[in-house]
């Protein structure tokens, strides 16, 4: 990252020295290419949020034998705080607020997607076989895929 930003740098402090044409045309690419780096940046963190939430889940039904009705029941026990969410997505703000969903938004097995509010936050689901933790976001990640099908990375 700190890279990226120094090749910014310099090739601002070139642009300016060589004149407007060569300020357009070195500076887009290299915007681009930070923007994209940016990019993977926050999104490696809302998966590093996922597989914190999606472990801790685990260790609460492990050993409350349950599934918690609500995320917040696993802070402080067994999550230190509901991490914050920053999607690349201008109608999105940063939040660790959770939506939660009634178990029949799950579908075969599956997030339904059609019933989701899109809100930006991180969204609960479960039922007596299955509990998720997602992001409610029908926004394609830079993988193609809706925010809602993404898993946390362990």
């Amino acid at each position: 990252m700190r890279g990226a930003c120094f090749a910014l740098s310099l090739a601002l402090l070139a642009g300016a020295c060589r004149g407007p044409a060569y300020r357009d045309e070195g500076s887009t690419e290299l915007e681009r290419t930070f923007r994209a780096s940016e990019r993977k940046v926050k999104e490696n963190r809302i998966l590093s949020g996922l597989a914190q939430m999606e472990e801790a889940l685990a260790g609460y039904i492990k050993t409350e034998g349950r599934i918690p009705d609500r995320i917040d029941l696993l802070v402080p026990k067994y999550l230190a705080e509901i991490p914050d969410l920053e999607i690349d997505v201008p109608e999105h703000g940063q939040t660790s607020a959770v939506k939660n969903y009634p178990s029949d938004a799950l579908r075969d097995g599956q997030i339904d997607g059609s019933r989701l509010k899109d809100t930006g936050r991180w969204g609960y689901i479960f039922n007596d076989r299955q509990v998720v933790v997602f992001v409610d976001c029908t926004h394609p990640s830079s993988r193609g895929r809706p925010w809602y099908k993404e898993r946390g990375v362990r």
